[in-house]
């Protein structure tokens, strides 16, 4: 009887604790434990990892680029300072992607946004035709540069994809002039 009884209050108190676990969460020093486990895992590329295996690499994230710098140049030209504002800001987001999935790019592709992307953010915010035009040839001279010393993927190098001022839209259901 002695013997049921501990069994039966262990067992008593474990479901209590698993009660109270449900109810009201994990204890926060386990779950700050679980975040910072995962935090570290996730924060460094681990090409092992399923999740980080799948990420798109570097030239998806061009094919972006090329979308937005299309869209960008279009906004421009149409005097449509927001769509170029905000085709600016999604380059912005897709190089930060490149610096995560494919850290070895960053020594290429860093400076290159850091001297880019502002100097086109500037022309747009100031409506300057000329000034956005002049840091947009820049910016596709800087692209064609790196390509041309970068290889990956079954090419020695990426010369192959020059980069050029649209002569195009990519989309033709986009009213460039907007409002």
């Amino acid at each position: 009887m002695k013997a049921f009884k501990s069994v039966l209050s262990r067992g008593m108190l474990i479901g209590i604790a698993l009660l109270v676990f449900a109810w009201q969460g994990p204890p926060a020093v386990a779950q700050d434990s679980v975040n910072k486990a995962i935090d570290a895992k996730f924060s460094k590329y681990d090409g092992k990892l399923p999740l980080w295996a799948i990420q798109p690499g570097t030239a998806p994230r061009m094919v972006e680029l090329t979308i937005y710098f299309n869209n960008m140049w279009f906004g421009a030209q149409a005097g449509n300072w927001d769509l170029a504002r905000f085709e600016a800001y999604r380059s912005e987001e897709t190089i930060k992607g490149v610096y995560v999935v494919r850290a070895k790019r960053t020594s290429t592709l860093k400076p290159w946004a850091d001297y880019a992307l502002p100097a086109l953010i500037k022309a747009i915010e100031a409506k300057d035709k000329a000034a956005f035009e002049k840091a947009y040839d820049a910016a596709i001279a800087g692209c064609n540069g790196c390509h041309a010393g970068s290889g990956g993927g079954p090419l020695k190098s990426m010369a192959a994809f020059k980069i050029t001022r649209p002569t195009t839209p990519l989309f033709s259901n986009i009213d460039f002039k907007g409002k």
